[in-house]
């Protein structure tokens, strides 16, 4: 009977402004309304690159270094620290979330940053890679497979507005299962594709040279991290192009990019690019570039400094955790001040910033004939996302912070929003298969074009457009 009375308490009650969860604002409600608004944004948009750049800097190289110093299996490795490195910004989005604000931003910046990555970035390298994408079949069924299993369990987790610690544990556990398939990755390949051989009544004749490269080529992709074991691969990953390598760079730092040289070889931050766009972004964020270094051992450089880096990994975690904050802050404020759930900003705003490095390190990826591990990439860290960057903060306040109690999802429209995730990622699969998994002009527009209408009714059901699926904002 309490629990009764307690869950119609729970759904007559106003959403708490997650607002009031921070410091207060440096201009007044009406001093933001009239334009301060536009403040908070840019500092918001600001600190997506500051994140990019710590991320792929500093942060990525420690676990590269940890990786090494722990013989890592290199599909043991992407599935783990380097997915970490990759999806660093949603996952303090998400603490902070959980922790601080108290409210769904972190769960929407997962689904929306899902959505863009299934759906935007794949379709952005398939418009704009300037030729055909020719996919390897394995990793895009693996991770395809196992991001479904992922957002049917995120669906079954939150439909009951409830989240406890034996089902945030499920999906912990679900990554960990993730985990051991990365490990006998190769071993699955070769199953599924003596398996495939049998069904079509294939010949176990030797493969040829061309067919080789292609059967193998899914050991060169780990969860979305670019593993340098095989020399056709080590050729291409070089360092960031003059336009990219100063706030616009990817969270991934063995992302092949144009210009390339090792992407463990020190680049000074002091380096002034050549072209003109290139030095307005290289002058703007340069503050924080000088910052990291002052405060972030390097450890790229040789010598003592590798040795840093224990510090390196901590010092940056310090860094995105304080750049995550500020930056959930400000568009919390934003939101705020324009009448617009934390939900919706997640969605769109925080989705699009954390993901949009990612975005652009795939373009380039895919025009330097990489597409495959670029849309490995997008697929692949998703499951990172749902299961750990979602399931591992709600396992924290549920089983040792709030012991026995639960996380409460306000939004109804979160769980419409996640269906809709799931419908995309089979219409993704599906439509890779049927198109011999290749990416072509068309398949981008398509994906595009999914992009906008799914993103637009997930906003809608934030709105109640089509129903009460929200609550009311509690009065100021």
């Amino acid at each position: 009977m309490e629990s009764e009375l307690q869950d119609d308490e729970n759904n007559t009650d106003c959403i708490p402004r997650s607002v009031d969860n921070f410091p207060g604002n440096f201009f007044t409600l009406e001093q933001t309304q009239d334009g301060g608004v536009f403040l908070h944004i840019f500092i918001a948009l600001y600190l997506f690159s500051a994140l990019a750049i710590v991320c792929d800097d500093y942060f990525v190289a420690s676990l590269e270094v940890i990786c090494d110093e722990l013989k890592l299996k290199e599909d043991v490795a992407g599935a783990t620290f380097m997915a970490a490195g990759s999806s660093a910004p949603e996952f303090f989005t998400a603490l902070i979330g959980v922790f601080i604000s108290k409210s769904d931003v972190g769960v929407g910046t997962i689904v929306g940053s899902a959505v863009f990555n299934i759906l935007f970035i794949v379709g952005v390298c398939a418009l704009f890679s300037g030729m055909v994408v020719n996919l390897t079949w394995w990793p895009m069924l693996r991770d395809c497979v196992y991001y479904i299993v992922a957002v049917a369990t995120l669906v079954i987790v939150i439909q009951n507005g409830k989240v406890y610690w034996y089902e945030a544990l499920i999906m912990f556990l679900l990554y960990l299962g993730y985990i051991l398939i990365m490990y006998w990755n190769k071993d699955l390949e070769d199953y599924f594709e003596r398996l495939y051989r049998k069904l079509r009544h294939i010949p176990e004749d030797p493969p040829s040279q061309n067919e080789t490269q292609s059967l193998t080529g899914s050991q060169k992709i780990s969860n979305g991290v670019y593993n340098t074991s095989k020399d056709s691969v080590k050729d291409v990953e070089d360092a960031k192009n003059d336009e990219a390598e100063t706030s616009f760079t990817g969270t991934h730092e063995s992302v092949p990019h144009e210009g390339h040289k090792d992407s463990k070889e020190y680049e000074s931050p002091w380096l002034i690019p050549i072209s003109f766009p290139a030095r307005i972004l290289w002058v703007t964020m340069l503050p924080v570039k000088a910052l990291l270094y002052i405060s972030i051992p390097d450890c790229r450089l040789p010598g003592r400094w590798r040795k840093m880096y224990p510090l390196t990994f901590i010092m940056s975690v310090v860094w995105i955790a304080g750049f995550s904050y500020i930056m959930v802050w400000m568009i919390t404020i934003a939101g705020d001040s324009l009448g617009i759930a934390d939900t919706v900003m997640g969605l769109t705003i925080l989705a699009a910033g954390t993901s949009v490095p990612d975005c652009l390190s795939s373009l380039f990826v895919s025009r330097d004939g990489f597409g495959d591990m670029a849309v490995a990439n997008s697929i692949g860290s998703n499951v990172f996302d749902i299961l750990v960057c979602l399931g591992l903060p709600w396992l924290i306040e549920t089983a040792a912070v709030n012991h026995g109690d639960y996380v409460k999802i306000s939004s109804e429209g979160l769980i419409y929003s996640s269906i809709t995730l799931l419908s995309t990622v089979i219409f993704l699969l599906l439509a890779m298969f049927f198109t011999k998994w290749t990416l072509s002009k068309p398949f981008g527009i398509v994906c595009l074009s999914a992009y906008v209408i799914v993103i637009t009714f997930s906003v809608l059901y934030e709105l109640n457009v089509f129903g009460n699926f929200v609550a009311e904002i509690c009065p100021r």
